[in-house]
């Protein structure tokens, strides 16, 4: 099989990644406090207020790719914690309490900030870490959305999120600057109307880029949203699909299907996935986990805008509402078929998956399918089982 042709940007990403976990090892001892983030927290009002975001998920996806998820959720599991929790979870408490770091030593909080609109395990995780590491804990709170926010939602996200600013203000010893806020906020929006739009270039046919090269390439996105590092690196990576487009590169030989994929990768098996779905001239085009910074700020209202975009993600919504934004993905890429992953470590991306299936299918005709795994545990990945369930799905494809 034609291996696809790299991109040029990995080696510009590699140099930020390594940039960004520099800065937080040397960023204590310069006394700027470390203050660990969730991966859809307002990190805008963090950066603006001095503070150095670090995202402990990156850490236990970084685990997982590295294929050592196991051996650090194994001394997690020494210590109580069973192996039925989030995956992400497991991989940094293991890390903390393990006398070997094969990933490096996850850097030590100064404070712990966490939005809980993604599940209820991340703010456990940060509660328990707040006390291994004897710092304060700050959890953002929203309540649950039908459909759309609605004014008492807004509201109270709005205290929220000032109550956020004073515990800051409180922490810090000075009062929090609005205006870098802003400027923050700029910043912050441009890179994700960049990376959504390097997205959208895989509803194009054939397709320059796709959901796996999404799953790589997200990392700026999420550790580095709200700096110039964030711009500049997608304004280089949309430069690059551009040319690929001109000269006619794809990202997977003879492209015939384009697919939805739900929802977080299986990390340590990253390559296999994207091999085994080119294999089947299937381009994974989609999928709500890569689009879920699409922020867009109003920077004359700062705060509303805050609440506007982080009260409503896609976990934070009803089944109905879910079910419907992956139809829509669907529909604006073009799929042919669907996969969903019933990830065991992501409960709440994985409930209700069977039931989803078949709406899904019944409401666009699409074929479907749903298998089972953990997005970074080893342990309980079988290849043969995931054979068994895709193989029928790519042959229904083919046929249909």
């Amino acid at each position: 099989m034609i291996k696809p042709k790299p991109f040029k940007a990995v080696g510009l990403m590699k140099e930020l990644m390594d940039k960004y976990y520099l800065e937080g090892e040397m960023s204590q001892k310069k006394g700027i406090p470390v203050a660990w983030v969730t991966a859809v927290f307002p990190v805008e009002i963090i950066y603006a207020a001095g503070l150095f975001p670090y995202y402990p998920e990156n850490f236990g996806a970084i685990a997982g790719a590295r294929k050592v998820a196991d051996k650090l959720s194994m001394v997690a599991e020494a210590k109580g914690y069973t192996h039925d929790l989030c995956g992400y979870a497991r991989c940094g408490i293991g890390d903390a309490y393990a006398d070997e770091h094969p990933v490096g030593k996850i850097i030590k909080p100064d404070l712990l900030f966490c939005c809980n609109t993604q599940c209820g395990s991340l703010p456990k995780w940060f509660e328990v870490a707040g006390r291994f590491y004897d710092a304060p804990f700050f959890l953002l709170d929203a309540p649950q959305i039908d459909d759309e926010i609605d004014e008492l939602c807004e509201r109270y996200f709005t205290l929220q999120l000032k109550e956020l600013i004073s515990f800051l203000e409180e922490f810090t010893g000075r009062p929090f600057d609005y205006d870098r806020l802003k400027e923050v906020l700029r910043l912050s929006g441009e890179a994700c109307r960049l990376w959504n739009e390097v997205l959208d270039s895989a509803a194009l046919s054939p397709a320059p880029f796709n959901y796996f090269d999404a799953c790589i390439h997200m990392a700026p996105i999420v550790t580095w949203r709200g700096t110039e590092e964030a711009v500049t690196y997608y304004r280089v990576l949309k430069e690059e699909i551009n040319e690929r487009i001109k000269e006619g590169i794809s990202a997977i030989p003879d492209e015939h299907y384009k697919i939805y994929f739900d929802h977080i990768p299986l990390w340590p098996k990253l390559r296999w996935f994207s091999s085994y779905f080119a294999q089947h001239k299937a381009l994974v085009a989609v999928s709500q986990y890569t689009h879920s910074w699409a922020y867009s700020f109003d920077l004359n209202r700062p705060i509303e805008s805050l609440v506007e975009n982080y009260a409503g993600e896609y976990v934070n919504h009803c089944f109905d509402y879910r079910v419907q934004l992956k139809i829509d993905f669907m529909k604006k890429y073009g799929c042919d078929g669907f996969v969903l992953f019933s990830n065991r470590s992501c409960k709440p991306n994985a409930l209700g998956l069977y039931d989803k299936r078949k709406i899904i299918s019944e409401a666009t005709g699409l074929p479907g399918v749903v298998f089972e795994a953990d997005m970074s545990d080893l342990r309980f990945f079988s290849e043969s089982q995931v054979r068994a369930e895709l193989d029928p799905f790519f042959e229904q494809l083919s046929f249909g």
